[in-house]
């Protein structure tokens, strides 16, 4: 009976900190369903990996392009899964196409990064 009394409070602290990450990551879902306001608001966010270059860094060779189609696949997932935690509808998962697209967004803006690119065709990615 003590050992439960122990494993309560780190239970409670983990459960508190997986309600935060929930609410951040339905936070950023739901401004995300309003591409205007997703646009028309400069987002700092703290990057890792080829995501923060720019599409030009990731066409550059085939080597970052390998790196950046395995950075597509995490971050899409990641975008999917958020989706899936708040009851919002996930655009499709075939790795081709969304590749395809995100190649034609960083061929428009190819000083944008990779993430933006990324973000702004799983936003439009299945409306066409």
């Amino acid at each position: 009976m003590n050992a439960a009394r122990i494993d309560r409070p780190g239970a409670l602290r983990k459960s508190w900190w997986m309600v935060k990450a929930f609410s951040l990551a339905a936070l950023v879902f739901v401004v995300s369903a309003h591409p205007t306001f997703a646009q028309d608001t400069k987002v700092s966010v703290g990057m890792m990996g080829i995501g923060g270059m720019s599409c030009a860094h990731w066409r550059a060779t085939k080597e970052h392009q390998s790196e950046g189609a395995v950075w597509i696949y995490g971050f899409w997932t990641g975008l999917n899964y958020v989706a899936a935690a708040s009851e919002q509808p996930q655009p499709g998962t075939d790795t081709a196409a969304i590749v395809a697209e995100v190649k034609k967004r960083c061929a428009e803006a190819p000083s944008q990064t990779l993430a933006s690119a990324v973000w702004n065709t799983y936003l439009e990615f299945d409306k066409k």
